[in-house]
């Protein structure tokens, strides 16, 4: 597959799968942003949406890297901030657990 079919190819992962069949997929997409937003926020890294398909992540620094799904989003987050980035720590999810219901989300 060439490059460019490769960035407007939308990659599929288990999270699709949860999707609100009744909500309409952009709707459903902006939810996620917000959500992936909250999560990263303590790294300094906002994401946001590109053409439906690609996530744009931008550091406080003003570096930037479009990923093609929420693994390599994970990895990005990690090689963006420099540090070391596990979504399933037991300390982050506790901080992240406090800082969700004053978000709203």
């Amino acid at each position: 597959m060439c490059g460019l079919c490769g960035l407007i190819e939308e990659q599929t992962d288990w999270t699709n799968s949860l999707r609100k069949k009744e909500m309409p997929r952009r709707q459903d997409r902006y939810q996620r942003l917000k959500l992936l937003n909250q999560i990263i926020a303590p790294y300094r890294i906002r994401v946001s949406d590109v053409h439906g398909v690609n996530y744009l992540l931008q550091t406080a620094t003003g570096k930037q890297q479009i990923v093609n799904g929420l693994d390599e989003l994970w990895l990005a987050v990690k090689s963006l901030s420099n540090q070391c980035f596990d979504v399933l720590d037991d300390t982050y999810l506790g901080q992240l657990q406090q800082a969700m219901p004053k978000a709203g989300i």
